[in-house]
């Protein structure tokens, strides 16, 4: 069947092709009619649209990405609808996700590439924003080795309660990906947090360092009991030639406790920096790690 929304107009831009899908909105590669630059289209599904709430939530998305200015995020450009349904225009981010990198075997250097993301999401919080939804899949390694991160449809401002308290009242106590969900927030224990934020990022970390995550069950409640009731291994346990400092740091990041971690991500750029610069050796203090 034939997708509706292609060569659909918002304002200037035209869609040319559908690039992912969540289930919460689906993303389009749209073409300026005049400077034939390319941008990307997010357009809300049609079920999510009936809803108040998370119809309120997709245009307090586009009302962050607004008021970021970060190089790794994304610009809002446009708020509008398409076939009835409510979309924003932003910037497209070229490269591919280091998920499907991954995936491909592509070669990269991971410790690079996440002292990158570590900034990216230390701007955030420095901002007052947690992401909320930090997985490989919503990180973009672009071509000129710059990073990009993207999906803020979860993200949340901290101390406000107003929608995204509504939005927890109406969802399953656990949402997000299990592989990298704060086992705080699978407990139901907290709301997500810088801390929640950082363990996400260990798991990133460990995926990109080692190829596999610290909990490997095969089902999806499995990996949720795993994260709440054991301990992840040492990511050095793994990777051996590791400084012994950089490690401890992303062990910390994979605590059980959110107390026991860094207080954001702010605070983890500055530790890995020191960590890698007393390493004394290769990029970033560490022989690149190619993977």
């Amino acid at each position: 069947m034939a997708d509706p929304l292609l060569n659909a107009m918002v304002g200037p831009y035209v869609l040319r092709e559908m690039i992912s899908a969540g289930g919460i909105a689906e993303v389009y590669r749209a073409q300026h009619r005049e400077d034939g630059r390319s941008y990307a289209v997010k357009v809300i599904r049609p079920e999510r649209q009936a809803d108040k709430l998370h119809a309120k939530a997709f245009r307090e998305e586009f009302a962050l990405l607004q008021r970021l200015a970060h190089p790794s995020i994304p610009k809002a450009r446009r708020f509008d609808t398409v076939a009835g349904r409510a979309c924003m225009v932003m910037d497209l981010i070229p490269g591919t996700t280091i998920h499907q990198m991954r995936a491909d075997r592509a070669s990269f250097d991971a410790l690079e590439a996440f002292t990158k993301l570590t900034a990216s999401v230390a701007y955030l919080h420095a901002n007052d924003v947690v992401h909320n939804d930090l997985k490989l899949e919503n990180v973009i390694l672009r071509p000129d080795g710059s990073i990009g991160l993207v999906d803020f449809g979860n993200a949340r401002v901290i101390n406000r309660t107003g929608l995204f308290h509504r939005l927890l009242k109406r969802r399953p106590p656990v949402f997000g990906t299990p592989t990298y969900i704060a086992p705080e927030l699978i407990a139901g224990e907290g709301r997500p947090t810088c801390q929640s934020d950082l363990y996400s990022l260990g798991v990133c970390c460990f995926i990109m360092l080692t190829g596999l995550p610290p909990f490997t069950h095969d089902r999806k409640s499995g990996r949720l009991r795993a994260a709440v009731s054991e301990t992840a291994p040492s990511i050095r346990s793994r990777v051996p030639s590791l400084s012994p400092a950089f490690a401890r740091l992303i062990d910390l990041c994979l605590a059980k406790d959110p107390t026991q971690r860094l207080d954001n991500a702010g605070h983890l750029q500055h530790a890995i920096k020191a960590s890698l610069k007393s390493a004394g050796s290769g990029t970033a203090g560490i022989e690149p790690i190619e993977v």
